[in-house]
């Protein structure tokens, strides 16, 4: 587990955003958002167990935060229930919405989902998976989701459980300046982001993000 990170300001909120634990749609390659909604696997299970007694090392989060997706619910109910703390799910975690490729493991469906997914990167935010989300939708709600964890008193250290493709797009507009990690976020894994209010609802500093 990564030792915890330190914050830019005493004002700031820490966030410690989790991927949840694996699902079969990691096994199939499915892109999973909206209809394709699986359970953690049993080594899911075990990954969200491990992690929730390491956590449970550490202070008292100030809250919990969860997509409302089965894999990340699951994760955090599993952390939760450790704890001893409740769970506030947030539609605005969800998973990226790739539209009609939904439920697809394709050669062609991941094709088009990584060209969007680099358009973004290269500022050509207006691009849309097909049927789904452009740029300007999935930022605008994870700005929401942050600005909620801004919300809480000074010094408090909020947890996030979601998705890696979510946070991955979304830190340019959250961390301006921030380069994208080159590596996915592992299954249970934590990035640390320092969090403050702003004009656009909440601005972040991006603390650590795990190497493996």
């Amino acid at each position: 587990m990564p030792n915890p990170g330190s914050v830019s300001s005493p004002d700031d909120i820490t966030v410690w955003y989790i991927r949840h634990g694996e699902n079969r749609a990691n096994q199939t390659g499915e892109l999973s958002c909206r209809t394709v909604d699986y359970p953690l696997t049993d080594l899911g299970v075990t990954q969200a167990t491990e992690l929730a007694d390491q956590l449970a090392e550490q202070a008292a989060p100030a809250a919990i935060y969860s997509s409302p997706l089965r894999r990340a619910t699951q994760t955090a109910g599993i952390i939760a229930g450790r704890l001893g703390l409740p769970v506030v799910t947030l539609e605005d975690l969800r998973e990226l919405d790739v539209g009609e490729l939904e439920g697809r493991s394709d050669a062609d469906a991941w094709t088009t989902y990584l060209e969007v997914a680099y358009a973004w990167l290269a500022g050509d935010h207006d691009r849309r998976y097909p049927g789904g989300e452009d740029f300007h939708r999935v930022t605008a709600r994870v700005t929401r989701a942050f600005a909620r964890a801004a919300g809480h008193p000074p010094g408090s250290r909020v947890l996030m459980v979601a998705h890696d493709g979510l946070i991955r797009v979304a830190l340019s507009a959250l961390c301006p300046g921030t380069e994208p990690p080159s590596t996915g976020l592992p299954k249970c894994g934590i990035a640390k982001l320092a969090v403050s209010p702003a004009s656009t609802g909440a601005t972040a500093t991006l603390l650590a993000w795990p190497s493996t």
